[in-house]
């Protein structure tokens, strides 16, 4: 079978197209392993992987420097913490709401193993469907909001088929033959056991996002339909280490997750589970600590008495019909706060030896570097400084 979609040597110019037949056999080639990549041995699969990101010269999709205004994440607070040996509380660590660590960064919709990409959607509910809490789990939504004037290079997947297409040229079916494949690998359904299954849609975000390249061009961020909520909703994968670039954190919510609600309608904003009908929250951040701020008395006191309403013997029972809220969420920002605090330090000076973390253009990472033996690459744009 062809190697690549077109012939160019460089895949530069205009696109010398390989036969169409030849161009769908790959396809239906493509679609045999689909729900059975995990089942691959790893020479296999390795071989799999490298055939896919040659094959895709040509990726079908529409782009906008325009993101969501707003994105929400849910971070659970029991899987965290548990993973640093933590007993379970709330968050404090900014670093705690974003992508993981990059040894924990396995196969996701748009991303490969040790790439840290975050994942967001574009609602509280959306954020919902995608994580799914249990009952038992205590969770913490972040809200972030589109710095003004700022620009994000994002490929958007589309959510359905084009109605009624005009082919007149090779050109455009080679497009169509290539959208459906794209609406079926950022719509496959990929069970938490089996990340490799991810492949697909996995590796050629990741060529996209983590292009080796230095360019002004590059994507860095991919907006697509919501597999959870039957693409009535979206779901934003960016680079980890531009979220706080382009993106300011205005506020965290620690929530107690009681029991998942039954045949709840995808098209609706409601969340999917019913949780302790008390909250609290804060808008306070100290970004050059990296630390997520409280009144921590009045945190303390509120964690407490939620989890124990949450995991003890009595019920919760909702007046729906007396108009009451779902969910009342206690201010718990420190009165005393310094909003200066809360800008992103920029263009700071660092010492030849000032130990630094960085992320490279091609999505690896190397913290605790000293800063004179990666300050060229900087310069370069090959790399950038992150925090967390």
């Amino acid at each position: 079978m062809i190697e690549k979609i077109t012939k160019n040597k460089n895949n530069l110019g205009v696109p010398d197209l390989q036969p169409i037949d030849k161009i769908s056999e790959k396809l239906e080639y493509y679609r045999s392993f689909f729900g059975k990549i995990q089942d691959l041995s790893d020479d296999e699969f390795e071989k799999l992987r490298l055939d896919i990101s040659k094959f895709f010269t040509l990726k079908v999709g529409t782009h906008t420097n325009n993101p969501p205004k707003r994105l929400i994440r849910i971070s659970n607070n029991n899987r965290i913490l548990k993973s640093e040996g933590k007993k379970l509380s709330y968050l404090t660590d900014i670093s705690q709401i974003l992508a993981p660590p990059i040894k924990f960064c396995n196969f996701g919709r748009c991303n490969i193993p040790n790439q840290q990409v975050l994942y967001c959607a574009t609602s509280v509910a959306g954020a919902y469907w995608e994580t799914r809490p249990q009952n038992g789990d205590v969770i913490t939504i972040s809200h972030f909001e589109l710095k003004p004037n700022t620009k994000v290079n994002t490929f958007i997947v589309k959510k359905e088929k084009s109605k009624n297409p005009k082919i007149k040229t090779e050109l455009q079916k080679v497009y169509y033959l290539l959208e459906d494949f794209f609406l079926d690998i950022y719509s496959l359904r990929v069970s938490r056991n089996r990340p490799r299954d991810y492949l697909f849609s996995g590796q050629i975000s990741s060529d996209q996002m983590f292009y080796p390249v230095v360019s002004d061009l590059n994507i860095e961020a991919i907006l697509y339909p919501s597999v959870q909520r039957k693409k009535f909703g979206w779901n934003f994968a960016i680079r980890n280490d531009l979220i706080l670039e382009r993106y300011n954190l205005i506020g965290v919510e620690t929530r107690f997750i009681l029991d998942e609600y039954a045949n709840l309608n995808p098209e609706s904003e409601e969340v999917i589970t019913d949780q302790i009908i008390g909250s609290f929250g804060t808008e306070a951040f100290d970004f050059e600590y990296g630390k997520i701020l409280y009144d921590t008395e009045k945190a303390n006191t509120a964690f407490e008495l939620f989890r124990n309403l949450q995991t003890g013997n009595g019920k919760q029972i909702r007046f729906e019909d007396k108009g009451l809220p779902k969910n009342i969420m206690f201010n718990c920002t420190p009165t005393n706060f310094n909003k200066e605090k809360q800008k992103l330090v920029v263009n700071k000076k660092y010492g030849r030896n000032e130990k630094v973390n960085v992320v490279y253009q091609n999505g690896t990472r190397i913290d605790n570097i000293k800063f004179k033996k990666i300050k060229a690459d900087i310069k370069n744009g090959k790399c950038k400084i992150v925090r967390y």
